[in-house]
């Protein structure tokens, strides 16, 4: 059996004898030129993000570009390695016995992604417009000598059809390999598009001398050598004629369609990529809810079409007619149909000529009109804020008709206008007067100028979107003052609830099921506990001087409890004086009643002179000679009774047996239980600085933010947008509250972003 008739997968022999040996000779020294190119990217690496950590303005970019300095410096070997094997696998295809389903499942990741536009996050997002605009350049910029080197392969590989998508040196094969390599690497999408850049300029930017090489080695092989520059794509073999002629409209991807929308229109390729993209979604999503039905302008790929500046125009028409929002708590957002709108004009101008909406702009129409409806859906806005954001349709479509990067650039100032007015409203809470409220006068003033004075000069955006930034920053300076006294105060109470919790906590524990006479519990309820406190609270519970205080419960315990035994006695004696001392020091530390401590200490002599007569071994003049010897009491206890007397000076009160807690229990920090279900997940999940929504009866829903969560009282605490504290909970309570659905979580997410993800998400869905 010869070679040709075995399957690949089964044959006993190296992979590269499956390639024709003129494709074997340029895949070697293709692989071994690129990567010598990207041994020269990551050289320059190091001093591009150097240099970029060097201006960076906060500590947190510097150290971020110096981790990716040195996550590009460990990964780079692999990464290398990684490149070079992926480089050899994008022959693998056409190999020979390779079926067509080899082929065709050889598509790159960097093009899948793009058809199915399953990257939908902004970083992914960024990462994905990134290859696509660097493989399209690329393309441009090397055409003929790509065409001329896949004409070539195409003509030695009789077996399979190569063309500029599937070559294995093509610029979207390439991008493919080196997305393979990046999959070793963690960086910050910031870092990680500075290292696409730097492909591109240093591998994709070179590829002339790739393909030069390739092209003259197939030459002298024998390989076409008849194909011209000049007329190069026109003599295409007849294979790759067959080929395109296979291929039906209906195969064409989303995005090749949309791309070559938008060049038609002359728009720039590298402004306009998420937008082909989008426009691509829509053209397969199958919807029907946006063509044209009749009272509408009809679209239209060519012929008597609306220009650009005459739809802009007409839009500024309509703009002027959006009526004033008036009696806003009751009045609910106006959803705008452009459609309608542009064809009254045009009807009512009796024009004769029938006009048209060019596809493009239509598709600017349809996915502007989209992000509307999930901005006036959206239940993160108050509903007045809602109406009023509503009215900016109109400019923003106006914005994404002048403007393509208005879709892809994240930092256009027309968007970040509409997600700072958005940002400032989720924190609104509806008062009752709303004609003087500030923040929602700030935003309608905003909202009227752009209508009454945006035409065609997008630049109107960037010094609103400053001047509203001053409007906010100043607010947010007051608020974060107030939210910090207010974060002060409750670390402050719970710290002394958790102060007076532990002291009490101790106490009882100490003191639980023991004998004690009542003097000794008066003495921890009404002075030692707040000594007690006073320590935690200064001290700390791992000082020496909370340690000390502690070991004075433990001795004044044992002191008072009943033991016949004489070490006990004998201890006691030598114990009291310095148990005295220290009750002593310590009442008077936070300035304890002189008479009460005397009335306390009196009875507590009467207690230990008990337990020192309670066995006769030990001789009265004994008691009274160690007793004295050690100055057991102070003098004016000495002057009133003397401890050999026959009676103390008090008559002691009756033991009792401590059961109920001596100092009351306190509200303090619940310990989180593990049960692990939803309502504790939503919960747990909860970060400061997250806005919420308590639900109350009608109008009373109100907005605020987790300023703070006490671990030592174990309350969250919430407060308005100007920083008041609103509300408290504990954990338990907001686990019920979520049970109860009393309140809900507020994305504080930028709005446009959020719009864009959930249009993209309903065109996938429609489109499967």
């Amino acid at each position: 059996m010869s070679i040709e008739s075995k399957s690949p997968r089964s044959m006993n022999v190296t992979a590269i004898d499956l390639l024709p040996e003129p494709l074997k000779k340029v895949r070697a020294y293709a692989t071994k030129l690129l990567n010598n190119m990207l041994v020269s990217m990551f050289d320059n690496t190091d001093d591009a993000l150097f240099e970029l950590a060097d201006k960076a303005e906060n500590n947190a970019d510097q150290t971020m570009y110096f981790d990716s300095m040195r996550e590009v410096r460990i990964k780079r070997e692999a990464m290398e390695a990684r490149f070079s094997r992926a480089i050899q696998d994008n022959f693998k295809p056409f190999y020979r016995g390779a079926s067509a389903l080899d082929l065709d499942s050889n598509v790159t990741s960097a093009e899948s992604e793009e058809s199915g536009f399953s990257l939908v996050q902004n970083d992914e997002l960024e990462e994905s417009v990134a290859t696509r605009g660097m493989i399209s350049k690329a393309r441009n910029l090397f055409a003929e000598p790509l065409s001329q080197l896949t004409q070539r392969m195409d003509f030695l590989l009789s077996a399979s059809t190569v063309n500029d998508e599937n070559n294995p040196l093509g610029p979207a094969q390439l991008s493919d390999a080196f997305l393979q390599a990046c999959q070793e690497l963690e960086l910050d999408i910031r870092a990680k598009l500075v290292v696409f850049k730097l492909y591109e300029k240093f591998v994709l930017g070179d590829l002339q001398k790739v393909y030069d090489w390739s092209n003259q080695s197939l030459i002298t092989s024998g390989v076409m050598p008849e194909i011209k520059s000049s007329n190069a794509r026109k003599q295409s073999s007849r294979k790759r004629s067959d080929y395109s002629s296979r291929t039906s409209d209906g195969e064409k991807t989303a995005e090749a369609e949309g791309a070559a929308s938008s060049a038609s229109d002359g728009f720039d390729d590298d402004q306009s990529e998420v937008f082909s993209l989008l426009r691509g979604l829509l053209a397969t999503s199958g919807s029907q809810q946006y063509k044209s039905q009749a009272g509408q302008l009809p679209v239209a790929d060519s012929g008597p079409v609306l220009s650009h500046s005459d739809l802009v125009g007409m839009l500024s028409q309509v703009q002027q007619q959006s009526r004033p929002v008036d009696n806003l708590s009751s009045w609910q957002p106006e959803r705008i149909d452009i459609r309608q709108a542009l064809y009254n004009l045009v009807d009512h101008g009796g024009n004769s000529t029938p006009q048209a909406v060019g596809r493009v702009d239509d598709d600017s129409i349809n996915l502007v009109s989209m992000l509307f409806e999930f901005i006036l859906d959206d239940h993160n806005l108050p509903v007045p804020m809602k109406a009023v954001l509503g009215r900016l349709q109109i400019p923003m479509l106006k914005v994404a008709l002048l403007d393509k990067t208005f879709f892809s650039l994240g930092a256009h100032p027309a968007r970040k206008l509409l997600n700072e007015l958005a940002k400032a409203a989720l924190s609104w809470n509806e008062p009752a007067d709303i004609s003087r409220d500030a923040l929602f006068n700030k935003i309608s003033s905003v909202v009227e100028r752009l209508l009454n004075d945006f035409d065609n000069d997008v630049g109107i955006f960037a010094p609103l979107l400053e001047e509203f930034g001053q409007f906010v920053g100043g607010e947010r300076r007051k608020a974060d003052l107030i939210e910090q006294r207010t974060r002060d105060a409750e670390e402050g109470l719970g710290k002394t609830q958790r102060a007076r919790a532990e002291v009490g906590k101790l106490i009882n524990d100490k003191a639980a099921g023991k004998r004690l006479p009542a003097a000794a519990v008066s003495i921890f309820r009404e002075g030692w506990s707040n000594y007690l406190f006073l320590l935690f609270v200064k001290e700390g519970s791992e000082s020496e001087a909370w340690t000390n205080g502690v070991q004075v419960v433990d001795d004044l315990i044992w002191s008072v409890s009943r033991d016949d035994s004489f070490g006990h006695r004998s201890g006691l004696l030598r114990m009291i004086p310095s148990l005295l001392k220290r009750l002593r020091e310590g009442l008077n530390a936070i300035s304890f009643s002189k008479n009460r401590m005397r009335e306390l200490f009196s009875e507590l002599e009467g207690i230990h002179m008990e337990c020192l007569r309670s066995k006769p071994e030990v001789s009265e003049d004994a008691i009274d000679t160690q007793a004295s010897d050690a100055n057991v009491h102070d003098d004016s206890l000495q002057q009133s009774d003397n401890l050999a007397g026959d009676k103390p000076s008090k008559v002691v009160e009756s033991e009792i047996i401590v059961e109920a807690p001596v100092l009351e229990s306190l509200d303090t920090a619940e310990a989180a239980e593990a049960s692990g279900n939803e309502f504790e997940a939503v919960v747990d999940s909860m970060v400061v600085g997250a806005w919420v929504e308590f639900l109350g009866q009608g109008k009373e829903n109100t907005r605020c933010k987790l300023a703070a969560i006490i671990r030592a009282s174990g309350k969250y605490i919430f407060v308005n947008r100007v920083g008041i504290k609103v509300a408290e909970y504990t954990r338990s309570s907001l686990i019920e509250a979520a049970k109860q659905s009393a309140f809900s979580m507020l994305d504080n997410g930028l709005l446009f972003d959020r719009a864009l993800e959930s249009v993209i998400g309903h065109l996938r869905e429609m489109k499967d």
